[in-house]
């Protein structure tokens, strides 16, 4: 294990302590980036949710463009979580969402407008969620793609080769979703 990653772990366990210990809320969403609509109603905004420590999660929200996107704060705390009339809101508003329980192909995470027609997420090199604007549909998105992984290819979880576990991951989902995605996106312009 590097240095950084000692590092980050040991800040992360003491600001969970404390956390807990103050009953302090902490945002439930992590701002990353958002896009203006084509027609400048909208904001379509990526978050992290930064409480899932080892499944890092991902939330596209559709926001009224009066909402600024990067003051967004939604409360949680170890001891009440997050108040159900706000997961009520952020599912009211949320177009794609997507998490990794194994934690593999999170870099990069971020959004795009392709044609002026489809909102897509990407992390890891990946496309993992289009939403059609046209259609105002979800159509590719997978809630949880590594589970489906598992489940549909069979594979077995690598306990000591994460890096033989993310290869077989990366060609799983390049060829269920991220090609899928790229088909749908040059035949529906």
């Amino acid at each position: 294990m590097t240095f950084g990653k000692t590092r980050l772990i040991s800040m992360t366990l003491t600001l969970v302590l404390l956390t807990f210990l103050t009953g302090c809320n902490l945002n439930y969403l992590s701002y990353c980036q958002h896009l203006k609509s084509p027609d400048g109603q909208y904001n379509y905004c990526l978050y992290f949710d930064g409480i899932g420590m080892g499944d890092p999660g991902f939330y596209v929200l559709k926001l009224k463009k009066n909402i600024d996107p990067e003051k967004l704060k939604i409360d949680w705390n170890f001891k009440t979580g997050t108040k159900s009339e706000d997961i009520d809101w952020i599912n009211k508003h949320q177009i794609l969402f997507n998490y990794d329980e194994a934690g593999l192909l999170t870099s990069n995470p971020k959004i795009e407008l392709i044609n002026e027609r489809h909102i897509v997420f990407s992390r890891g090199g990946y496309y993992f969620g289009l939403y059609d604007l046209e259609s105002q549909k979800d159509t590719f998105n997978i809630g949880s793609p590594w589970n489906e992984f598992r489940e549909k290819s069979g594979y077995i979880s690598e306990k000591y080769d994460k890096k033989k576990e993310e290869k077989a991951y990366g060609h799983w989902v390049k060829l269920n979703i991220s090609d899928r995605i790229a088909d749908y996106i040059s035949t529906n312009k």
